[in-house]
């Protein structure tokens, strides 16, 4: 851990929540896709630097950066000076309240330490390589979990539905299955075509992470898009690693549709049942991204 960069986590906070969580998020899936694109050209320094420092670190690092200004965002509701806790975007620094902000960077601070001392004691392989999640994904949903409990009055349950019926469950349902399998194919048939793992420089998954974050772009703008970095990075992962696994690319494709679209069946499920207030948001794409990081790596350890 890093007292510097510990430091900087703070500081990673109070900007997201100035900006609103959704737009530094989107930062993250920039500097992820640049980062990614970088190390697959073999610029290792400048990839490490992009994806580990800027995407994924104290600046866009979900865990600090999104996860502050979802703090930031339910506090100010409690305050009275936002009318819905789980906006997550909105520009904070329009309600000109220091104290708002000050939050965001409190909680990039807890976001910080519980990843470096928890996931990363815990969940990073350091007891079984059987035993890893996402480290952002899940300090993200245990962090909201204490914003809940903190400024959102511990309700938890939020709807007395348990998962989307009719037409909104089948589009979630064809949706997940239709982005894994360009997920997966896109990986399978480059391999089919010739194309060494190794060229992907273990980054594929950051790739498509950083694509569909940016892609919230066009909600930000009032469009009705689909939310899915959930779906594709979990996607990449099971067919990356299954096929590291197996050596099988046609049964690789396969469990990447499967488990993708598990992914989005799970977020569905949870903002069914516990983000569907407006008290703050506990995000549904991070519950799902912990879980079955969880479940692909008990599948398909990483070598």
């Amino acid at each position: 851990m890093s007292i510097i960069n510990l430091i900087a986590a703070f500081g990673g906070g109070i900007f997201a929540a100035a900006i609103g969580g959704v737009p530094a998020f989107i930062f993250t899936g920039v500097f992820a896709i640049v980062g990614a694109v970088a190390g697959m050209c073999g610029a290792a320094d400048a990839s490490n630097i992009l994806v580990n420092y800027m995407a994924f670190g104290s600046f866009f690092g979900p865990h600090i950066s999104f996860a502050g200004a979802v703090a930031a965002a339910a506090y100010a509701k409690k305050k009275g000076a936002l009318e819905n806790g789980a906006d997550i975007v909105s520009a904070l620094a329009g309600l000109n309240a220091p104290d708002v902000l000050l939050v965001g960077g409190v909680f990039g601070v807890i976001g910080y330490l519980f990843k470096e001392l928890v996931v990363a004691n815990l969940f990073a392989g350091t007891i079984s390589p059987r035993l890893v999640t996402d480290a952002p994904g899940f300090t993200v949903f245990c962090s909201a979990l204490l914003v809940r409990a903190i400024f959102g009055g511990a309700r938890f349950k939020t709807s007395d539905n348990f998962i989307s019926s009719g037409n909104v469950l089948t589009t979630t349902i064809v949706i997940g299955a239709g982005y894994s399998l360009v997920v997966a194919g896109i990986y399978t048939g480059a391999i089919a075509a010739g194309v060494a793992p190794e060229a992907f420089g273990g980054l594929y998954h950051v790739l498509i992470f950083g694509m569909a974050a940016v892609g919230l772009t066009f909600a930000v703008a009032g469009q009705p898009f689909f939310g899915c970095h959930h779906i594709v990075i979990i996607a990449a992962e099971a067919t990356v690693q299954s096929y590291a696994r197996m050596g099988n690319l046609f049964a690789s494709l396969i469990i990447g549709v499967i488990f993708g679209t598990i992914a989005a069946i799970i977020a569905d499920i949870e903002g069914n049942t516990i983000n569907c207030g407006t008290d703050s948001h506990i995000d549904n794409p991070a519950c799902a991204i912990f879980i079955m990081t969880f479940v692909v790596n008990a599948c398909f350890p990483a070598a």
